[in-house]
């Protein structure tokens, strides 16, 4: 290794200042041979009580990456994950492209080397000539799901690069930045120091004119619909959203897979999860900071509305494809527009309180009527055999509220029936953790419990979503920084989704005659609550639909003693029920 000179601030040394000038409180790492220097700065740092980063240490990337985006959702502050070299950026990949696609601010960090070992560069190890360097280096591998990913090309680029990586992944939309920092040049004299400015940039505002137009047509509107999926990153979002929902009688859809609790789901005006049946019967529809409001795109588009779009990103520019169409687009904070609308909204409805009021009680009549008679089928459920989904999503709820514990939610088809069935979930309490790929919900669920140490966190996954994860990794940080977290495995015995293609498609192919579905099969024997013993955790597998309470408050009881748990919790089918929701769907 080459020597430092004692006088001379290290690239690492600057790398770690620009974070700690940014207020980063931790950096979430899945070690590589190429941060020695790093970890030499972060000694540096601690010997001389100087307050900055934490560095945890993580044992697979993709743990690696889901604590980083679990931590910036919950917290909205900068998150910073390092991972090894190409091979180890290849494997965040998914988690890389899922914190740009959440919107989670997060900068990655990955090294490699531009000497291989030549001339002064002897130290660097025969490692990087041989199989860690790829061409065009691993900033090249994630640039097409980034917001910027950069290979630093000379030594003198890395503070001024370090300091705008940190403000492009905060600004609006916030999303993944990636940097490729050479190892030589973390190890070597910095050629410049941190600079000295550190403002974040400020969001964007909706235009004026535009939120007062959109403001209009719905304080006029005879049946106006809001569609949402992540307005309740902000909980007080949400109390803003009811005000505005029942200031202009408007249905609230919370769309197929919300991110947060975006609007209290026991409300009168809460629609549920599928925007398609009031589509055609509403004049005005508001979609606020929504992805996909509907399905297909053309199929389901209103054709007697007006569709507003406000959002930071309401093209979704990066997408390759995004069918629906607006009539107002606003681009901007939508947070700070629901503020703006229910500033200018009251001048419009001013005269048809009554009208309005009488649409609430209609709308909340059938409402309270469809969950109504929802819960008492849930209700009818307790004594089936394998334990049916709806009535473990009741006694579910009820544990996690009066624990007043996080629910992190990874499952697919569960997901479904946990949304019909749990109306009381508290607003900041949900974080939807599935982003098209599986296998980051255990990180995710971890980065939340950093980010909110007092409250219990519950992470909620498939049998066949657990297989992606990396449990033993997030097992073994839940005990070393004392973590402890409970993982529920929603176990049903195969994946359930794949299965589901083959009967859509093939509903009288031979598949389906044979009942032999490729793809979809899990060995059922494994005994997934047996990893918590490896750990010293508590683990159980529940089968019985009585024990569903007992066993969650054995488990939240170790958690309290600081120990992580898992309960394997052996599942019916829910498409058994859910199939017929599924074709009105599609019909609608």
């Amino acid at each position: 290794m080459a020597k430092q000179n004692a006088e001379a601030q290290s690239g690492a040394a600057v790398f770690l200042e620009v974070l700690r000038n940014y207020g980063v409180e931790y950096i979430f790492s899945s070690p590589g041979s190429e941060w020695p220097p790093l970890w030499e700065a972060l000694a540096e740092q601690k010997a001389q009580g100087i307050d900055g980063p934490t560095y945890i240490n993580i044992r697979h990337e993709d743990t690696a990456a889901g604590v980083a985006i679990g931590y910036a959702k919950a917290t909205g502050k900068l998150a910073v994950c390092l991972v090894h070299a190409s091979v180890g950026t290849l494997h965040a990949s998914m988690g890389i492209r899922a914190a740009n696609f959440e919107k989670a601010p997060v900068l990655f960090c990955a090294g490699e080397s531009v000497t291989f070992g030549e001339g002064d560069g002897s130290w660097v190890g025969s490692q990087w000539g041989r199989y860690l360097a790829d061409y065009g280096g691993p900033a090249r591998l994630v640039e097409p799901f980034t917001k910027a990913s950069y290979g630093l090309p000379t030594p003198n680029t890395l503070a001024g690069a370090v300091h705008r990586a940190c403000q492009v992944a905060v600004k609006s939309p916030q999303g993944a930045v990636f940097l490729s920092l050479p190892f030589e040049y973390l190890a070597q004299p910095a050629v410049l120091p941190a600079p000295p400015g550190t403002t974040m940039p400020r969001n964007p505002q909706v235009d004026t004119a535009g939120l007062g137009e959109a403001a209009k047509l719905l304080g006029e509107a005879k049946a106006p619909l809001i569609i949402t999926e992540n307005i309740g990153s902000d909980p007080q979002a949400v109390q803003q959203l009811v005000a505005l929902a029942e200031m202009t009688g408007s249905i609230v859809i919370e769309a197929q897979q919300p991110g947060y609790v975006n609007f209290p789901r026991d409300h009168d005006l809460h629609g549920g999860f599928n925007a398609t049946p009031y589509l055609q019967q509403s004049d005005v529809v508001l979609l606020l900071d929504c992805i996909v409001p509907w399905y297909p795109p053309s199929k389901a588009h209103p054709k007697n509305a007006t569709v507003i779009a406000i959002s930071d990103d309401p093209l979704h520019e990066r997408a390759p494809y995004y069918g629906i169409s607006s009539d107002l687009t606003l681009v901007g904070d939508a947070h700070a527009a629901l503020t703006g609308l229910l500033e200018m909204v009251p001048g419009y409805v001013a005269g048809n309180e009554k009208t309005i009021a009488t649409r609430c009680d209609a709308i909340g009549t059938a409402n309270v009527a469809r969950r109504a008679a929802w819960i008492e089928v849930c209700k009818a459920q307790k004594s089936s055999v394998p334990i049916d989904t709806r009535w473990f999503s009741l006694e579910f709820e009820a544990v996690l509220n009066e624990h007043d514990a996080i629910l992190i939610d990874e499952t697919i088809l569960t997901h479904w029936t946990m949304a019909e069935s749990m109306v009381n979930l508290k607003p900041g309490n949900f974080f939807n953790a599935l982003s098209g790929g599986l296998g980051l919900g255990m990180g995710i669920g971890m980065g939340i419990k950093i980010a909110r140490p007092d409250q219990p966190v519950v992470t909620i996954v498939g049998d066949g979503t657990f297989n992606y994860n990396a449990p033993l990794p997030a097992l073994g940080l839940s005990t070393e920084y004392g973590l402890p977290m409970l993982t529920i495995v929603a176990n049903n015995g195969h994946y359930r989704s794949m299965k589901m293609g083959i009967e859509m498609l093939y509903p009288e192919g031979v598949a389906q005659k044979t009942n032999v579905h490729y793809g979809a099969e899990i060995d059922s024997t494994i005994n997934y609550a047996a990893m918590a013993d490896m750990v010293g955790g508590y683990g159980e597998v529940v089968s019985d639909p009585a024990e569903i309470r007992p066993a969650l408050e054995r488990a939240f009881a170790a958690m309290k003693e600081g120990k992580p748990a898992i309960l394997d919790v052996k599942l019916g089918d829910d498409m058994e029920f859910l199939a017929p929701m599924f074709a009105k769907i599609m019909q609608d």
